[in-house]
């Protein structure tokens, strides 16, 4: 991975960051409508969280990655 990768990612990250926090302020001041739309946001992180662990506990899928060609 180059140094301008690395670089890259670092500022989509700080993007993203800054992104989801501006929408859940949003969220917030557009009480009580903007409850649904953070009480989904915390539901689909939940979930995406739950894929990271899973994905990061399975052994198999590790073997697939490196050890099978396509």
């Amino acid at each position: 991975m180059g140094v301008l990768e690395i670089i890259a990612y670092i500022l989509i990250g700080f993007v993203a960051i800054c992104w989801i926090i501006v929408m859940l302020a949003g969220m917030i001041l557009a009480f009580p409508w903007g409850l649904l739309g953070l009480v989904g946001s915390v539901g689909i992180g939940l979930l995406f969280l739950k894929v990271l662990i899973e994905r990061a506990d399975n052994k198999e899928d590790d073997h697939y990655s490196n050890n099978v060609d396509l």
